[in-house]
């Protein structure tokens, strides 16, 4: 009944229209056939319709004008809530990016807590166990990186323990042997720690205010991640099986929040490892040297 009703007002206004329209031109006719009209015009009934037309003229050209300035005034209203819609959706994209960084900021903090707490000192401590070695011995520092992929992994090589022995704290290569793959988990914790405060990206300036002890772990990280890197390059089966290299990418942002200098080839990078005043101090292998002859490019 209702729908009816809103339905049936438009017809009752149309009628209304009709019936006034049809009154107008009969008063036009009426007023043409007076006698006394007569006495002004020659054509009466044609004069009268005439200025019913003129009149009917003049509200269409009004009705236009008044269509075109609703229309106007519309769109200016229209126009300011679209305004008042975009200053609000913008002030809610500050406010979730606002959020999103206090969010990062506290997530920092958080991890910065665990960096700091006693458990991960021990995998602090587990990876230097692995990280020292590798530079004391190439030999070793390879088959560590290979056992980071699932495919071609290498043999661990017991002639890596004459020039290991010196950095290590195990007594003996069975005991090394025994450790070494405890650490090796420690330190895949190292790197997925140092992954996640990576992609942090909108809260680096309060990374940058936490000491992660990055100047220790940079030449470390980033002789695993060039190693890591000509491993997969080097194996079709390697890149077969592996999910795809994250570490050298870790790296180069940890480089650029802390404002290091970055390494254009991986002749400057090894210059940098071989010169480096805290690694000489671990026994490095000779090897290394000879990769800071290499000029190839870092990508």
């Amino acid at each position: 009944m209702f729908m009816t009703a809103i339905h049936g007002r438009p017809a009752r206004s149309f009628a209304v229209l009709a019936l006034v329209l049809i009154g107008m031109w009969l008063a036009a006719l009426y007023l043409g056939l007076r006698p006394e009209v007569k006495a002004y015009s020659n054509q009466p009934v044609s004069d009268a319709l005439s200025g019913i037309n003129a009149l009917f003229a003049g509200i269409a050209v009004a009705g236009v004008i008044l269509t075109l300035f609703l229309q106007m005034h519309e769109a200016k209203i229209m126009g300011e809530e679209l305004e008042k819609t975009a200053q609000a959706n913008l002030e809610m994209v500050r406010a979730n990016v606002r959020m999103a960084t206090r969010a990062d900021e506290r997530a920092v903090l958080d991890l910065f807590q665990t960096y700091c707490s006693e458990y991960f000192q021990v995998v602090k401590d587990s990876s230097m166990s692995v990280l020292i070695p590798c530079v004391a011995s190439k030999d070793y520092c390879d088959f560590v990186v290979s056992r980071l992929f699932v495919a071609d992994q290498l043999l661990f090589p017991p002639g890596c323990w004459e020039k290991v022995s010196r950095v290590s704290r195990s007594r003996s290569l069975d005991e090394f042997v025994l450790q070494e793959q405890r650490d090796r988990y420690k330190l895949d914790e190292l790197i997925n720690f140092f992954t996640l405060l990576v992609g942090l990206s909108n809260s680096r300036e309060a990374i940058a205010r936490c000491d992660f002890s990055y100047s220790w772990w940079r030449p470390l990280l980033w002789m695993i991640a060039i190693q890591q890197e000509k491993r997969y390059a080097a194996s079709e089966t390697v890149r077969k099986y592996a999910t795809p290299l994250y570490l050298k990418a870790v790296v180069q942002g940890l480089d650029e929040i802390y404002g290091m200098a970055p390494f254009s080839t991986d002749g400057q990078l090894w210059d940098f490892f071989v010169n480096h005043p805290k690694l000489a101090s671990h026994g490095m292998d000779e090897r290394y040297r000879e990769l800071a002859i290499g000029r190839e490019t870092i990508t």
